[in-house]
């Protein structure tokens, strides 16, 4: 019998005490509702985070903390860190990038990176860890169907339930008491200029302009669903220097990355300003250990770096480390091109 996973569930509340939330929105859809019925506004269920969406914000929690290792990108006087990137050790960026003159992919670290599997997870492991946590796909180097592809360890996402959909309506009120008759104009040269074939004021941000679409939702109940795939962390190996694989040394890297993810889970929950008009707050935190039988024993979320500190002085004793040397690449001249005109 082993532990398979760890479940944790929170009930949340908003911080203003309303039932009135802004959920995310998504392109061509608006919210994502569950089982809406359009006549009444009602839905099953309704998505307020998504697992992608969470799993940024744990990463950017954890990266805080200053104890992950640094990989970053210079690009047009502007510095980004593995950890904004959306497909984080297999990002294009760092694909169109060079480390110490030598593109990322051809280097000896980047290609280390690149080849790690759940066989040998050891290079993920040095230089990004979070990677093996939540996932990363290499789909940007030549050949998407052949590039590996790390499934997510960690999944997390928020929904509410018990939903009725409203409008949000808004209303400019001119204080020039400018009316919809009046002249045409049009912006040149970066002032207001009359202009027959420009447009009506209210499209040029004056004259009193009402606007209504559907937004925001009423919610009941809001509940953190999130969970910790041991199984799937036990999937990952991380053999020596010379490739020799020792069962010690696993179970070292892969408690570091349980520890990483309840912290990370754990700091995210403390910060749930997910939006504007929609911060809330854990009403209460529930945390088990699932075995293979069904088991279920109770735990209790870190709040403080003290396990995590201790797996990883652990993991170190294997000779398992996470890089103390920050990776400064440089972005290629075409990307840099690319990142001008696109405002970078």
């Amino acid at each position: 019998m082993s532990d398979v996973a760890i479940s944790i569930q929170a009930k949340l509340e908003p911080i203003n005490g309303s039932a009135h939330i802004y959920p995310a929105t998504f392109a061509d859809i608006g919210h994502n509702l569950v089982g809406l019925d359009k006549q009444t506004g009602k839905a099953t269920a309704v998505q307020i985070d998504s697992v992608g969406s969470f799993a940024n914000r744990i990463e950017a929690e954890l990266a805080e903390l200053e104890i992950l290792p640094q990989v970053k990108t210079q690009i047009n006087g502007r510095e980004l860190s593995i950890h904004e990137l959306p497909h984080r050790a297999y990002d294009a960026i760092l694909r169109d990038s060079t480390l110490d003159g030598v593109p990322w992919r051809q280097s000896e670290i980047g290609q280390a990176v690149l080849r790690s599997n759940s066989l040998n997870a050891t290079a993920l492991y040095t230089y990004a860890p979070l990677t093996l946590l939540l996932g990363g796909w290499d789909s940007h180097g030549g050949d998407a169907g052949k590039g590996t592809k790390i499934a997510r360890s960690v999944s997390c996402e928020i929904w509410g339930y018990d939903v009725q959909t409203v409008k949000h309506c808004t209303q400019r009120i001119d204080p020039l008491d400018i009316t919809s008759s009046a002249e045409k104009h049009s912006i040149i040269n970066g002032i207001l200029e009359e202009d027959p074939k420009g447009k009506k004021p209210s499209e040029l941000g004056h004259g009193d302009v009402p606007g209504s679409e559907a937004k925001g939702v009423f919610v009941e109940d809001i509940q953190f669903n999130g969970a910790i795939s041991l199984t799937r962390l036990r999937r990952y190996h991380f053999p020596n220097a010379n490739g020799l694989i020792n069962e010690a040394r696993d179970a070292a890297a892969r408690n570091v990355l349980t520890q990483l993810a309840l912290i990370g889970i754990s700091r995210t929950l403390d910060k749930l300003d997910l939006r504007s008009g929609c911060e809330l707050y854990t009403a209460d935190r529930i945390g088990v250990t699932i075995s293979s039988d069904g088991t279920k024993i109770p735990i209790v979320l870190p709040n403080s770096l003290e396990n995590l500190e201790k797996a990883i002085s652990e993991a170190e004793s294997h000779d398992l480390c996470f890089s103390k040397t920050p990776l400064s690449l440089m972005a290629g001249p075409a990307l840099e091109n690319i990142a001008v005109k696109g405002g970078i």
